[in-house]
């Protein structure tokens, strides 16, 4: 990761941190200080992701892909690339995964609308120990039409789905967003709340 970059991923986590200081602020202190090292895929024991958590312009349901690797459905997400902050990754990777494109968004949140650390299994076939990733999930809205186009497969679902509701953070993602109230269309590209 560029040196220029890492002074923006550090107070994107900050002001992430000050969002939901008592949950966040927790998780991100059991973590310990965050190091350019943590952006790479081989820090181990854990490293730093992006995710985001579509919903549809109703706010009923969520575009989720079915994971190859971990054999479930996730909100599109992965691992920063070198020179990325938190944001642009989590939009790459929405890209990649699932064909749609920033500019397609109708309202995005630019910042973290939730931290998770969660398990990851180890992987002989890419050579990973078991770890964790410390992720940071945007939300945004896309027009129930958006994917699919990615390298994945997607469905969208219902967000009280049982299926959502299976993974305690999808079911904490559509509580939390079922809380909050989206700005309208025209007054940007931003969430309040949540």
């Amino acid at each position: 990761m560029t040196s220029a970059f890492f002074p923006t991923l550090l107070a994107q986590i900050d002001r992430a941190r000050r969002v939901d200081a008592l949950r966040h602020g927790a998780l991100l202190d059991r973590c310990g200080p965050i190091g350019a090292a943590h952006c790479s895929r081989s820090s181990f024991p854990w490293h730093l992701t992006a995710s985001v958590f579509v919903v549809d312009a109703a706010h009923r349901r969520t575009l989720l892909i079915e994971h190859p690797t971990l054999g479930r459905l996730l909100q599109p997400g992965g691992h920063l690339e070198a020179g990325e902050h938190l944001l642009q990754a989590a939009l790459r990777e929405l890209h990649e995964e699932c064909g749609i494109a920033a500019t397609a968004l109708l309202a995005l949140d630019e910042q973290p609308f939730d931290i998770d650390l969660h398990a990851i299994p180890a992987s002989e076939r890419r050579g990973e120990p078991a770890h964790q990733h410390l992720d940071f999930c945007f939300v945004a809205t896309a027009t129930d039409d958006a994917g699919p186009g990615g390298e994945l497969a997607t469905r969208w679902l219902p967000l009280d789905d049982a299926r959502v509701h299976q993974q305690p953070r999808l079911a904490r993602l559509a509580a939390r967003l079922a809380a909050a109230r989206p700005l309208s269309l025209d007054q940007g590209l931003r969430y309040r709340g949540g």
